[in-house]
């Protein structure tokens, strides 16, 4: 679907392509009602679906990091690398499936840019979610999936770690490319830790956080397991947080400064 200007009287036209997708790979069946809400919202955009045909059939630079984090039983992984060749290759918006639309978001696509959102402003710090929109080839999505296919597959973290919110914040700090980061109430207004946007900011959607919360599970058990997973971890995260994030910039940027005496 080609992006044309809607004319002098109407919208601005779109930084970024009009394309809309979601990412569902694994064995569990997709949240359709949540994914469903973003194609409500947005009609005219060209909407597909990344599921495992695509995953099987795509050739991916981050091939053999995929496939170890499906090794691994960790498919948020895969998807987080996924998301990356997949917004170089085409552009567009690709938002969370665990994420339900509240409104149409095209008033912020108007630069042809990066853009993400920060998590929460006050549990997370400077942590931000993986690209969520860009126009095709940009060259920091390139930076980033080339500095990912050149990670071993056995240093790999957790996702959130490795290949996503961390990753990407630490990446964005190094290379300070042209992005938009929206504040966390834009998409996220209440995050895991239990902390509620009282704003009047516009929302446009709400993060599920589906593999946090074993939200694509009916199993009481496993939820009430969650909960109490929950709780250690708000106890926890801070030092792991700090500790994940000085080993990740170690290894990204181990001899930048023998690099920048060799140039």
């Amino acid at each position: 679907m080609t992006n044309k200007s809607s004319g002098r009287f109407g919208n601005p036209p779109l930084g970024i392509p009009k394309r809309l997708g979601h990412i569902w790979i694994g064995r569990q069946p997709p949240p359709t009602r949540w994914m469903q809400s973003w194609v409500n919202h947005h009609p005219t955009w060209e909407y597909t679906l990344y599921g495992n045909e695509f995953l099987r059939d795509a050739k991916f630079k981050t091939r053999i990091q995929i496939d170890e984090y499906l090794k691994r039983g960790q498919p948020a992984g895969a998807a987080d690398l996924m998301r990356l060749e997949i917004l170089y290759r085409f552009g567009g918006l690709l938002p969370g499936a665990d994420s339900v639309c509240l409104r149409n978001t095209e008033e912020l696509f108007t630069k042809p840019t990066l853009y993400t959102v920060y998590e929460n402003e006050f549990a997370r710090g400077k942590l931000v979610s993986p690209i969520q929109a860009a126009p095709p080839k940009h060259p920091f999505i390139k930076r980033l999936v080339e500095t990912l296919s050149e990670t071993d597959p056995a240093l790999l973290d957790d996702p959130w770690i490795s290949t996503g919110n961390l990753f990407t914040a630490l990446m964005i700090d190094a290379h300070h490319p042209d992005i938009v980061i929206f504040p966390s109430h834009y998409f996220i207004p209440i995050h895991f830790t239990g902390l509620v946007y009282q704003g009047s900011g516009p929302v446009y959607a709400r993060q599920m956080f589906g593999t946090t919360r074993a939200a694509y599970t009916s199993d009481g058990a496993a939820k009430t397991f969650y909960n109490y997973l929950l709780s250690i971890r708000r106890r926890a995260f801070r030092i792991r947080r700090l500790s994940a994030a000085r080993r990740l910039k170690n290894r990204l940027f181990e001899g930048a400064d023998q690099t920048k005496h060799e140039i």
